[in-house]
């Protein structure tokens, strides 16, 4: 018993407790309220932030697919001499020559800013879910630098991805912005 009076004796009151956290105190029924009401978001900043994971995802496989093309050069091209059959080995061939054809410089600093970008990205999306505000100025600003590029690209070679992604961008932007916006004026009022 004398090692339970000596616990109980050092342990801090709920006073010395609460002057050490950096949180106020709280009650079991308010955890329990809070967890009973889910947090809201707006369905556009969820879609927001699942095109986000999405190019998370995609460009780390790019980046891992340039990394280990840049380390096998010379295996990818034995592979589709070897065992490509006859009739498609032209075509492959032609587009591993493509491929191959890129230094192995190139590649890796390619496999290097594709996991670089796929790093601001998944930022990007961490601080949208937790509705940060310097996320929001993070996705307008990079967005809004990239649409002069995008449209340069739509005018020289126009595809239906290219479009798409363009349309989703242009979206995204305009939605981030004017939400920015209105937080700014609801918090200068």
């Amino acid at each position: 018993m004398r090692g339970f009076e000596r616990l109980a004796s050092s342990a801090p009151s709920s006073i010395e407790v609460h002057a050490l956290s950096h949180h106020p105190p709280f009650t079991i029924h308010q955890t329990i309220e809070s967890m009973s009401e889910p947090e809201t978001r707006p369905r556009a900043l969820v879609a927001i932030v699942i095109y986000k994971c999405f190019t998370v995802g995609l460009l780390t496989c790019v980046a891992i697919g340039l990394f280990l093309t840049s380390k096998r050069h010379d295996s990818l091209f034995a592979f589709a001499e070897e065992y490509m059959m006859t009739g498609k080995r032209e075509i492959i061939k032609a587009g591993l020559r493509q491929v191959l054809s890129v230094s192995t410089t190139k590649m890796q600093f390619g496999a290097f800013v594709a996991l670089v970008y796929a790093a601001v990205n998944g930022i990007e999306a961490f601080g949208l879910w937790h509705q940060k505000a310097w996320a929001t100025i993070l996705v307008v600003g990079i967005v809004g630098i990239t649409i002069p590029v995008e449209v340069y690209e739509i005018i020289q070679k126009a595809s239906i991805v290219k479009f798409g992604v363009f349309a989703i961008n242009i979206a995204m932007f305009i939605y981030l912005l004017r939400h920015a916006l209105a937080e700014h004026k609801k918090q200068h009022q």
